[in-house]
């Protein structure tokens, strides 16, 4: 539920300042290129009236007047769905995040040095060494002989039936 407002709040605002720019811009552009104000009732009245005295497109500027017309509505949608992807907590938090990276860059650059004690310099020891390494360790812990341990085994059996 709660997402739901957020996302129609988002919608809502993103509508409202992209339409207030898209039309500032276009308005603008249209009244500077065909001086039509496409806002305006009376300039819309005017092409009615036109059209209901049998007016004819005759030009390449009388074309281009509708297909801008068209594009205008078509352009508006485009650019609120561009608006509407932009993730505006990101930019809101950025001044945020410079700082608090800056911070830790700051504590960062003092550590550079370190110093390594009892650090045994030696040949260097190839694969090999270290398994015939491994294999001598492994014979030198003898492991019991299983004979022993189960002579050892009965020997504490007869043992303790003695006992008892």
């Amino acid at each position: 539920m709660f997402k739901k407002v957020l996302k129609f709040i988002k919608i809502a605002l993103v509508g409202v300042v992209w339409s207030i720019l898209w039309v500032a811009l276009t308005r603008k552009v249209m009244l500077s290129i065909w001086n039509f104000d496409y806002v305006s009732l009376n300039h819309w009245k005017m092409v009615k009236s036109f059209w209901n005295a049998n007016g004819t497109i005759r030009g390449v500027s009388d074309y281009l007047l509708f297909l801008s017309l068209f594009l205008i509505i078509l352009l508006w949608f485009k650019g609120f769905k561009y608006f509407y992807k932009i993730d505006y907590m990101k930019i809101l938090l950025k001044p945020l995040l410079y700082f608090s990276n800056r911070e830790i860059k700051k504590y960062e650059k003092g550590g550079k040095h370190v110093i390594i004690k009892n650090l045994i310099v030696g040949e260097k020891t190839t694969l090999n060494d270290l398994i015939e390494e491994k294999i001598k360790e492994e014979e030198k812990q003898e492991a019991p002989k299983e004979s022993e341990t189960l002579r050892k085994n009965i020997s504490k059996k007869i043992i303790e039936r003695k006992g008892q």
